[in-house]
């Protein structure tokens, strides 16, 4: 059986060589009511291919580290920056 794959996280934190990914997912309360709960992944980034607001593509590895046990297959779409833009307003 393949390791798990998971789509469409987004990065919340971006360090040297590591990525907190957070992945949101509903959960349905007691009353009915739905609420969205955010799981925070810890990502191996050797490459450091992604920055925070990226959208990432994690697979489930064997412990790199004591907190990582994900690593990054690909960054599906990059955060918009405004740094290089001019605001002549």
């Amino acid at each position: 059986m393949g390791a798990e794959v998971l789509e469409k996280g987004v990065v919340l934190k971006a360090q040297d060589g590591r990525l907190v990914v957070g992945v949101r997912r509903m959960v349905r309360g007691s009353f009915g009511r739905l609420t969205v709960r955010t799981t925070k992944l810890y990502v191996d980034d050797s490459r450091r291919m992604a920055t925070a607001g990226d959208t990432v593509v994690v697979q489930f590895t064997r412990p790199v580290s004591s907190s990582k046990r994900w690593r990054l297959v690909e960054v599906t779409r990059k955060a918009e920056s405004t740094a290089g833009e001019d605001h002549d307003a």
